[in-house]
């Protein structure tokens, strides 16, 4: 956000430098200033663009990183339910009266 910003101030700074550099010059020189204009909208939308793509990298991130968890909760319980499986059959086996894990 701090890069957004700074490139926008940089921006408003030549468009006012140019504004002021072609007052009282005649419309040929006006030009300066509508170039820098649209140097400073296009600086605004390539940080805008930058942003967007940024916040949507972002969120892909997050709902990778949520589908893992998901993956990993349910690997973790498939594991638990495993072992429990295993040693309940385990205490038939040896035919004890409490088979519950």
């Amino acid at each position: 956000m701090s890069i957004k910003r700074t490139l926008l101030n940089t921006a408003l700074v030549l468009v006012t430098a140019g504004t002021l550099a072609a007052c009282g010059q005649d419309e040929e020189k006006n030009a300066v200033e509508d170039s820098l204009s649209q140097a400073g909208d296009a600086v605004e939308q390539t940080i805008d663009d930058a942003g967007d793509a940024l916040n949507n990298a972002g969120e892909s991130v997050q709902g990778t990183m949520d589908e893992a968890g998901d993956s990993l909760d349910s690997t973790m319980t498939d594991a638990g339910n495993a072992v429990e499986d295993t040693c309940e059959q385990v205490k038939e086996k040896m035919d004890s009266k409490d088979t519950d894990c």
